[in-house]
């Protein structure tokens, strides 16, 4: 791992991501010409009267303690020629998910996360008093995919989604003409608990669970009493300062000039003979906790930010503190693999985490010696419709002979990256943007090892 070879080099000040100005952000020339080449190729899918006029992208980069890079491209409604700007509206998908974990984390405590989820769902058949709070966020349960019994019940086609995927539509994000007959959180919990038998036993297996995070969330509103939309936006989004960051749900109503609806996107994707085409309407819109949370690329880069210095005590609006011990436990808590049955599950508090050591020769002191590396890597994808967003937050650093990171050679990376265009990979761009900094090679970069297929 070549890029340590400073071994002395003085921390960065911490980044105050509130001085970062709308109109004067700081941009990367080699990010700017990498995300802009993922750009112009959508052009290539469409007509030529057309090519110059696609949806994009929102990019934000931060390498160790400075943001490096945030920059828009491409149109966020092709119908007015509105472009993507530093406060455009985007769904998230399951990013979602680390906002309903961290909520939960946030409002229970500890020895609560190993309740069964009967002490909440009392009408749930037996195999509840087997699932604990934690399967929940680990994708644990073995609970059924809510869709899929949505649509063995005849509640909505097979292929609702495809046809979503083709059908125009503008809703977002209001639907107070089609509240009356849409679903809720409640229907979905109802679905599940129909069921007498689980696909397999429950904390036997890994197996990523939609149905999980909707329960999960409403776990958080019995225990607190409010709306998960509320919890999220007094215990995270207003004291982090993201102002333009709600959840959807059937409660949801905004002024005709909201910002969440004058700002918000249109999400787009391609389909034969038409071009980009607008979709935005499904049967399950209302559905949150595994998705549903809107948010701009500077409020996520405030996101990000604050997981990179990870302040508990704001996070969670709870009383200041500098323990060591509970800021790691906390640590812990969002971003360490469980144990199943002996063997490791590598998903935290809504992240997928990968761990790795390696061993290199660096130059020190005018001699090559060999180091032992340590690599970490969180990162999560959203896809919802023609939404595309990807978070990728990564870690390295030298390990000494006593085990710990040497803080001298530790380095950081955050990258974020949000669409709404379904031919447009996030993770791939993401991918491609680590390696401007940490390289090619796997074992220099982590961020590598992602499966973007």
């Amino acid at each position: 791992m070549g890029s340590t070879k400073g071994r002395t080099k003085k921390r960065e000040p911490a980044f105050n991501i509130a001085d970062l100005d709308p109109d004067d952000l700081p941009v990367n020339p080699q990010i700017d010409k990498l995300v802009s080449a993922y750009i112009d190729a959508l052009g290539g899918l469409v007509d030529l009267q057309a090519r110059h006029s696609v949806p994009g992208a929102a990019v934000m980069v931060r390498q160790d303690n400075k943001v490096v890079h945030v920059k828009c491209y491409g149109f966020a409604n092709l119908e007015t020629k509105e472009k993507i700007k530093p406060t455009t509206v985007f769904e998230l998908g399951s990013l979602s998910k680390q906002f309903t974990a961290l909520a939960a984390l946030c409002v229970l405590e500890e020895a609560e996360l190993e309740l069964p989820i009967s002490k909440f769902f009392r009408s749930f058949p037996r195999y509840a008093d087997k699932i604990k709070v934690k399967d929940l966020i680990h994708h644990t349960s073995g609970l059924p995919d809510y869709a899929a019994l949505h649509v063995a019940s005849r509640g909505i086609e097979v292929d609702w989604y495809k046809e979503a995927m083709q059908t125009p539509d503008d809703w977002y994000p209001q639907m107070e003409n089609r509240i009356e007959r849409e679903v809720t959180n409640k229907d979905a919990q109802r679905w599940i608990a129909s069921q007498k038998l689980l696909p397999h036993k429950p904390g036997f297996k890994f197996d990523y669970s939609n149905s999980g995070y909707v329960l999960l969330a409403q776990v958080v509103e019995r225990k607190t009493g409010k709306r998960l939309a509320d919890v999220l936006r007094e215990l995270l989004f207003e004291p982090l300062g993201m102002e333009d960051t709600y959840m959807f749900d059937e409660a949801r109503t905004f002024p005709e000039n909201a910002r969440q609806l004058v700002n918000h996107a249109k999400c787009y994707n391609r389909v034969k003979g038409q071009g980009f085409v607008p979709v935005g309407y499904t049967p399950l819109n209302f559905i949150y906790g595994d998705g549903n949370v809107h948010s701009t690329i500077l409020d996520m880069a405030r996101w990000e930010v604050q997981l990179h210095r990870l302040d508990y005590a704001t996070m969670c609006s709870r009383e200041p503190g500098k323990n060591y011990a509970e800021l790691k436990r906390f640590r812990d808590l969002i971003w360490s693999p469980v144990k199943v049955h002996n063997k490791q599950v590598n998903y935290g508090a809504g992240w997928n985490l990968l761990r790795e050591r390696d061993t290199g020769r660096v130059e020190e002191n005018g001699r090559k010696v060999t180091r032992k590396y340590e690599s970490s890597a969180e990162f999560h994808r959203g896809e919802w419709l023609g939404w595309r967003s990807y978070i990728a937050r990564a870690t390295r650093g030298v390990v000494r002979e006593d085990e710990s990171i040497d803080p001298q050679t530790w380095q950081t990376l955050g990258i974020v990256v949000l669409s709404n265009i379904e031919q447009l990979n996030p993770c791939d761009v993401a991918q491609d943007i680590s390696r401007v900094y940490w390289g090619p090679l796997k074992k220099d970069n982590i961020m590598n090892r992602f499966n973007c297929g």
